[in-house]
């Protein structure tokens, strides 16, 4: 088996294809269920590392391969799908798709993981157990995580373990961050449409206001936070979006508003479902209003085993030194359906930080300008295969 500095100078000497590999992705971006170019271009990279692969979700590759030893089957995630969104960055690879956009890292991811496999291909004979590596689709929205699980991805062979990571500008470019237990919430999202009766702006009286209304509905759902809740229990409802008529002197018909709310607890994310609907239904009734009401429960709350993010904080002190390591402090009321995953086997989501003032690398998750130091792509290679031998050999 290859030791620390065999397996780290390979990643070193990968860098400059991982960076070709990310740039190629990040030019041409493809949204959830669509990324049929970066499917195309994972499955040429895996026949060109002779790895086997199979399609699941149409636009899902999920590559394996098969250790020369027998032991458990550890499953390495990533991301491939881009944002709704325009790149503002003036660079070379620059998004060549109008409102599409990798803003979110997952060309990073997806580039990492290709050399972790290319890597992995090359020391197959001598691996206890085997290497599932999972290119999901549709992370951002329509969630490509669940309708993997759903074909079968952590089956023949079965998944014993599961790990993944994410690309972080809040954190130090090379820095990984752990952190066992809960790290990231539920992200539910509701829609209200408020029915009133529309009449001229002139005499209000006429007519059953859905503006009025639905201010009030905003106001009254914060309650539900701060005077329902236990301060410990963290909840967030936030709405983001409230449309309402068209002209200056008309109260319209409806307002249609909409939100997201965050929790890590399962029990108040159906509590707060039910409220919600309490304090529509009841602030519409006084007001002479109707109403209608969508729910819809998104990812659940994400679970990092204390066991293998314990695994993985070992690899970073031993392989990739001390000052590699970040603790992660508190989770984060973001949401990813790789929980979806630990929710089948164990498994921990890491951060790889990418911020790097001096290179201008600051900007945040989703913004059009965001980037990242492509110095860290061969980070996330060693974290990768250190952290598959150090999970096969000792999980």
């Amino acid at each position: 088996m290859a030791d620390k500095n065999s397996i780290n100078q390979k990643a070193e000497q990968l860098q400059n294809d991982l960076v070709k590999w990310r740039r190629k992705i990040h030019k041409n971006p493809e949204l959830g269920f669509e990324e049929y170019g970066t499917s195309k271009f994972i499955a040429e990279k895996l026949t060109e590392f002779g790895i086997e692969y199979d399609r699941v979700c149409e636009t899902g590759i999920v590559g394996l391969i098969r250790g020369g030893k027998p032991g458990k089957t550890l499953a390495i995630r990533a991301d491939i799908d881009a944002l709704a969104l325009t790149e503002k960055n003036d660079v070379s690879y620059k998004s060549q798709n109008k409102g599409a956009m990798h803003a979110c890292g997952h060309d990073g991811h997806t580039a990492i993981l290709l050399g972790t496999a290319k890597l992995l291909s090359e020391m197959k004979e001598d691996l206890k157990g085997n290497v599932k590596l999972i290119f999901q689709p549709a992370e951002e929205g329509p969630g490509g995580a669940q309708p993997m699980v759903e074909a079968g991805v952590m089956e023949d062979p079965k998944v014993d373990y599961i790990i993944a990571l994410h690309i972080n500008p809040g954190i130090e470019a090379g820095k990984v961050g752990v952190k066992e237990g809960i790290l990231l919430a539920a992200p539910d999202s509701f829609e209200i449409t408020v029915k009133g009766k529309g009449a001229h702006g002139a005499r209000p009286e006429e007519g059953v206001d859905p503006i009025i209304i639905g201010s009030q509905i905003v106001i009254g759902l914060q309650q539900i936070k701060s005077r329902e809740t236990k301060a410990l229990n963290p909840l967030v409802i936030s709405v983001g979006s409230f449309h309402s008529g068209e002209a200056f002197n008309a109260i319209p018909e409806e307002a249609k508003i909409a939100g997201t709310v965050r929790t890590f607890d399962n029990k108040l994310r159906k509590r707060v479902k039910k409220r919600i609907e309490e304090v529509v239904k009841n602030i519409t009734k006084a007001f002479n209003a109707d109403y209608d009401y969508k729910y819809d429960f998104y990812y659940p709350p994400a679970y990092n085993d204390p066991k293998v993010t314990e695994l993985m904080r070992q690899v970073i002190r031993d392989k990739l030194g001390e000052n590699s390591l970040y603790e992660i402090p508190e989770p984060s009321m973001g949401g990813d359906d790789f929980a979806y995953f630990v929710q089948k086997t164990p498994g921990t989501y890491m951060r790889l930080g990418t911020k790097n003032e001096k290179k201008g690398i600051t900007n945040s998750l989703h913004s059009p300008f965001f980037n990242i130091d492509e110095d860290i792509l061969k980070q996330g290679v060693k974290l990768f295969v250190h952290g598959t031998l150090k999970i096969l050999d000792e999980g």
